[in-house]
């Protein structure tokens, strides 16, 4: 979903989708969305259930944060097939390993940007704010 300039967004304002299939985790990356103040997240554990959160969203996404390994369906695949009908929803990969091969891969799909696991409270927030162009 493109930002819209006359209405910027903040953490507190965020719809955030989190696809993550480790629940330990999922639940680490909840509490670290929360503590950067994001209260509006869906969290899924996997591709298709990320697929299926966003056909039945009454409001848009305004960010996608994908595992990059999930059984069935990857992060990658996610993301290529967001990109089929959401061309510019904002996505983040989360991935155990920034292997070059996989980054010039999200690149070519269109990724917004990727975090190498472990990551801190300041660099996720960081870099979603980077993501968004989300000031302060």
């Amino acid at each position: 979903m493109p930002i819209d300039p006359r209405n910027p967004l903040d953490f507190a304002s965020l719809n955030l989708l989190l696809a993550e299939d480790e629940p330990f985790a999922r639940r680490l990356t909840l509490a670290t969305l929360q503590r950067i103040g994001i209260r509006n997240v869906v969290a899924v554990e996997n591709g298709a259930d990320a697929l299926g959160a966003i056909a039945a969203a009454r409001e848009p996404f305004h960010l996608i944060v994908s595992d990059w390994n999930m059984p069935g369906m990857n992060g990658l695949d996610l993301l290529r097939l967001v990109r089929e009908e959401h061309a510019h929803m904002p996505f983040l990969m989360l991935t155990g390993h920034a292997d070059q091969e996989l980054v010039m891969a999200a690149r070519a799909a269109r990724v917004n940007g990727y975090i190498v696991k472990p990551f801190s409270t300041e660099q996720l927030r960081s870099k979603i704010a980077v993501t968004l162009g989300i000031k302060g």
